[in-house]
């Protein structure tokens, strides 16, 4: 048993192949559009496929259109504000999140449209211990009441006592079917199967989860708030606070309120 806390890396990110795209948009007619080089790829992605569904890249390319935008940051901003949130799909950024629970892979897999997803499988991964995270609403807090304190031991204690009689049953089990001595992976497999049953939601876990911005704005939308639940809501601050450092055009809107929560000026797009 083994306390652990959430950590969130960004594995991954959409790069745009410039000579590619160089060719593409010449081919459309607009050989005098300059592909901006300062910004960020998932700008450049966005930019160029909003730009692409109007035919706006220059001027009279299309007749309805006598001025375009350059500047990116009003261009993206403008994305947002009309709900033009279909470029947004094109950018995807990859996340390695551990020592999340149970509880949150099932919350957050009720998101997976617009989502990968690859969690770890405990039907191959056999414990040495159990980590488990301690949620925030039963840690010790300077304004806790005695009678709060006081509940909030209680129920540490409880949460303990729980995950070591779950490592007792688990060498049980391990004990009885010796797992130890076999040798044939099939088998190993077919009995961490079994076993994994008796290990609670609380069992902390990870994987992989490649969003795209758009699913990606909807999750935080919905998960950063003061409604959400506890470890969901501190998890996806963690990625929101690195999304307003790699990308903070396509992010800046989201605003922390006076609780520590976060909540976009553009709700939906």
């Amino acid at each position: 048993m083994r306390l652990v806390e959430p950590m969130v890396y960004i594995l991954a990110k959409s790069q745009v192949d410039r000579d590619e795209a160089r060719r593409w948009i010449d081919d459309l007619g607009a050989s005098n559009y300059e592909i901006p080089e300062q910004c960020s790829e998932a700008e450049l992605l966005t930019v160029l496929a909003g730009k692409r569904c109007y035919l706006s890249f220059e001027p009279g390319l299309n007749p309805n259109i006598t001025r375009v935008r350059k500047d990116i940051v009003e261009f993206i901003e403008n994305i947002l504000k009309s709900r033009h949130g279909s470029v947004l799909e094109h950018v995807t950024y990859t996340f390695g999140i551990e020592n999340v629970s149970r509880v949150f892979t099932a919350e957050m897999n009720r998101h997976r449209a617009g989502w990968a997803i690859s969690e770890g499988s405990m039907r191959y991964i056999r414990f040495s211990d159990i980590p488990f995270w301690m949620p925030f609403s039963i840690r010790d807090e300077a304004e806790d009441s005695e009678e709060i304190a006081a509940a909030k031991t209680r129920t540490r204690a409880v949460f303990e006592r729980a995950f070591r009689q779950m490592e007792e049953n688990y060498r049980e089990l391990e004990d009885i079917w010796q797992l130890d001595t076999l040798k044939e992976f099939k088998e190993k497999k077919k009995l961490t199967s079994m076993m994994r049953r008796i290990i609670g939601m609380g069992v902390a876990t990870g994987g992989v989860w490649t969003g795209n911005l758009r699913a990606l704005r909807h999750v935080l939308t919905v998960r950063v708030d003061a409604a959400a639940e506890e470890e969901i809501a501190y998890v996806f601050s963690l990625i929101l606070k690195k999304m307003l450092e790699s990308e903070p055009t396509i992010f800046t809107d989201f605003e922390q309120t006076d609780d520590g929560f976060w909540k976009p000026k553009y709700w939906k797009i």
